[in-house]
């Protein structure tokens, strides 16, 4: 084996370890949230044994989620490791999956094209699969989507090495309760898959003289397992009931064509960066000439195959148009699909090393952006879920505790956002710890100043500010101006900063928004400027007045004099103040979000 030939391998091993190291140690910091409640409030946080797994395990399957999944995601919060192992294992297979469904024959380690194709596989699921990170990193819904979608997908692979689909009574017997387990993944791809089966076994019976006894035990597995999830009494219990609430004929009308057709565009939206790869190699096919038969036949053949993903994914996103929930989740398998039809019509148009060389850098740096964006946000956030954790432990039964939120509160394509703002996160935080309520102070462009229990309480009562924009201090001071203006009151009048929740630390005492007097009105305004692409601040002041100190105060934390320069770099993501503080008050003249 020449040297660059032995050099090329070592870097695919390379990349496939350090994918594995990446996918692993993020799932190891990720966040004490969403499920992991819902995981500690029904086991009552008692330490794995047999006898609960299984007890949990029925109680799933009669009263809230039958699938596959759900005794998966058991193991992933009550065994440490056993996440941050599987995980990895189960994307390293999807990309095996694809590349053998899309190939047709197992991958060699003496022909580099395999090696190639897989890693294009491993590295182009990072955009193919639409917003992977935060599915495959949230350990509930990797349990039940990303391991769903490895169970399934390795399940189609001996239907692609077997072409005559005939094999011994004991191997298929094994592939029947293989069956069971793929068809028990998930109700939204198991009717898929059963038609699939069934579809498969009566051409390969039609075609080939013997019974092809590996599609018919497949796909007599796959219908016992998706009878086994359907028909299960968790079905109709989960999400509260509401599969009971409205039936599935009632949903699909309910959503009415534009709705679905709504369901359907996400699909397309997801497909978009593989249809355009699929549109460039078939493109780079066109305008190569084809001297063989057997070539052209190939072409056909993994075009037949995008377009039976494609059939594929429109099937799965039907049974959508009757589901109670919705999300990117859902179209998980049908990309997984769509890429095994890109890697088979790669394999046979990409003949040439300097031709695939192109997409296999792309996929290495698709794997590059993904480590880069969820090595630094999942190391912070383990920071802050212990930190949150640490809070709660020490809370006093019947407390009203506030939680400071995470630096990145709301979803992305790599992480689920705070599960504290979800109102019914903070009612099972509240109920799991005895608390007589759980408040998130975190950043509300819609909220007064910009912080979510931040309130303004006029020392008037009965006076009512009419609506102003949270950030817009001017916006503030005109709202509350208008509703002196109506009261014509003939004494003075604090516009009062306060907290539904605790009292943050403050360098005043007092902190004000403005403060109206029959003969003048208090009330000023800075702004906080940036200069390109600087990391500091510059805080211009406006009409303040003499003998004023200002401070920048991030919300909850801590509070810096600015100094004759007025300048400050952000130490935090968060809501920041600028206060300008006499010596028994502040007033609030800025307010901006800002990251550290």
């Amino acid at each position: 084996m020449p040297a660059w030939s032995r050099i090329l391998r070592a870097l695919f091993v390379a990349y496939v370890v350090l994918t594995a190291i990446h996918i692993g140690w993020v799932i190891h910091h990720e966040p004490f949230s969403y499920d992991a409640w819902n995981m500690a409030v029904d086991t009552h946080a008692e330490p794995i044994t047999p006898h609960r797994f299984f007890e949990y395990w029925k109680f799933e399957f009669a009263h809230s989620n039958p699938r596959l999944g759900q005794p998966l995601t058991y193991l992933a919060y009550k065994l440490e490791w056993f996440a941050v192992i599987l995980t990895p294992l189960a994307y390293l297979l999807l990309a095996a999956a694809a590349t053998v469904l899309g190939t047709a024959r197992k991958p060699s380690w003496s022909r580099g094209r395999d090696l190639a194709l897989y890693a294009i596989a491993l590295g182009f699921m990072w955009f193919a699969l639409p917003q992977l990170g935060k599915i495959m990193f949230c350990r509930a819904y990797g349990a039940n989507y990303i391991y769903g979608a490895a169970i399934q997908l390795c399940f189609l692979v001996p239907l692609r090495l077997v072409p005559n689909a005939r094999v011994s009574l004991v191997k298929a017997l094994a592939y029947l309760v293989a069956g069971v387990l793929a068809g028990a993944c998930n109700e939204h791809t198991g009717p898929t898959l059963c038609l699939f089966m069934l579809g498969y076994a009566w051409w390969k019976q039609r075609d080939e003289r013997a019974t092809p006894t590996l599609a018919w035990a497949g796909a007599i597995g796959s219908i016992i397992g998706f009878g086994l999830i359907f028909f299960a009494p968790g079905q109709g219990q989960r999400y509260d009931n509401l599969a009971q609430k409205v039936t599935l004929l009632g949903r699909l009308l309910s959503r009415g064509v534009s709705g679905n057709l709504d369901i359907y565009r996400e699909l397309v939206l997801a497909a978009a960066p593989l249809f355009g790869l699929i549109s460039l190699v078939a493109a780079i096919g066109l305008v190569r000439e084809v001297g063989y038969n057997e070539q052209r036949e190939r072409r056909r053949s993994a075009l037949r195959l995008i377009v039976l993903a494609i059939v594929a994914g429109s099937l799965i996103t039907a049974t959508l148009f009757v589901s109670p929930k919705l999300g990117p989740r859902f179209y998980l398998v049908s990309m997984m699909l769509l890429l095994v039809g890109f890697i088979a019509l790669a394999d046979v148009v990409l003949t040439e090393a300097a031709e695939i060389a192109p997409f296999a850098a792309l996929a290495i740096l698709a794997s590059i952006y993904a480590a880069a964006h969820t090595v630094p946000l999942y190391g912070r956030l383990a920071h802050e879920s212990a930190a949150r954790l640490a809070v709660l432990e020490t809370a006093k039964p019947g407390e009203v505790l506030t939680l400071e939120a995470f630096d990145q509160l709301e979803d992305d394509w790599w992480f689920l956002g705070d599960d504290a703002r979800a109102p019914n996160k903070r009612e099972l935080i509240r109920t799991y710890f005895g608390l007589d309520a759980v408040i998130l102070r975190a950043h509300d462009p819609t909220a007064p100043l910009g912080v979510s229990d931040v309130r303004l309480v006029p020392s008037e009562r009965g006076l009512e500010l009419d609506t102003f924009r949270g950030l817009d201090l001017p916006s503030i001071h005109k709202a509350f101006q208008q509703a002196i203006a109506i009261r014509h009151p003939d004494h003075p009048i604090d516009l009062a900063v306060e907290f539904v929740g605790a009292r943050p630390v403050l360098p005043r005492p007092v902190v004000l928004a403005a403060r109206w007097t029959p003969t003048a009105f208090e009330g000023w305004t800075a702004k906080i400027e940036r200069k390109g692409r600087a990391t500091t601040r510059t805080v211009t002041p406006i009409e303040l007045p003499p003998g004023v100190e200002l401070f920048i105060y991030l919300v909850g934390g801590e509070a810096k004099p600015l100094g004759k320069e007025l300048v400050y770099t952000p130490w935090h993501t968060g809501t920041y103040w600028v206060l300008a503080c006499r010596p028994a008050e502040c007033f609030v003249v800025a307010a901006a979000k800002q990251g550290g």
